[in-house]
């Protein structure tokens, strides 16, 4: 059987129905199932645990919101959120239960975007909560190459350019995480887990969908299957 993926989805509000609701793109889902796995989308935190009995890997996606300073235990400050970065709580829950889930019983963890900084965060590092303000660099919309470190998933990428869409970055790097990539101006791009089956990007390879973008959503579904890492 096809390894099945839960991908963790972004959330909003219906006004017709004056309800939540889930939000997932199409770009994720169809990476995996090209990929050779079975996407499926989580819909309640309270049900983590179950999620990753059930699920063979986890995907974490990007999204707009910003991860709550107080994860990474700094103080709230006006550049974060706003109408262009919400914060988002629920899904700061939903995310780093998750994680927890499927880090618990050793099964492989793909983040994208947003999905580096929550890893990241999660073994205890920090972020720059503005990209530009706190850390001099602009990526957001700012496209680039990325210089992967040998011998590394991230190796698999040439001179082609990433697509990178993020005002937030790794600042220090969590406990256990090794950096596969940086951008040219620095920041860490890629890491992986030096000994769990998790590894994570900053750019979004679910939308240019190159070859090597390609790869990364293989490899998941082969760390699924019992691959090496």
């Amino acid at each position: 059987m096809k390894p099945v993926i839960l991908i963790g989805p972004d959330d909003g509000f219906n006004p017709m129905f004056q309800a939540p609701h889930a939000i997932i793109s199409g770009r994720y889902t169809q990476c995996v199932k090209e990929a050779g796995g079975i996407p499926v989308t989580a819909f309640d935190v309270t049900c983590a645990a179950e999620y990753a009995a059930m699920a063979d890997g986890l995907l974490l996606t990007g999204g707009v919101s910003d991860i709550h300073a107080g994860n990474y235990g700094e103080i709230y400050k006006d550049r974060m959120g706003g109408p262009g970065h919400p914060l988002n709580e629920l899904r700061d829950d939903m995310d780093f239960a998750l994680l927890k889930a499927f880090m618990a019983l050793g099964k492989p963890v793909f983040g994208i975007g947003r999905g580096i900084q929550i890893l990241n965060v999660a073994q205890g590092g920090s972020l720059y909560m503005d990209l530009l303000k706190d850390g001099g660099r602009e990526h957001d919309g700012k496209n680039h190459p990325i210089l992967a470190e040998p011998g590394t998933f991230a190796d698999c990428y040439g001179q082609e350019e990433v697509v990178s869409q993020h005002h937030q970055g790794i600042k220090e790097l969590g406990r256990d995480l090794k950096v596969c990539a940086h951008s040219p101006d620095g920041l860490i791009e890629a890491v992986e887990h030096t000994s769990l089956p998790v590894f994570a990007v900053q750019w979004h390879p679910e939308q240019s969908q190159s070859p090597a973008d390609q790869k990364l959503f293989q490899r998941l579904i082969s760390l699924c299957k019992g691959g090496n890492r």
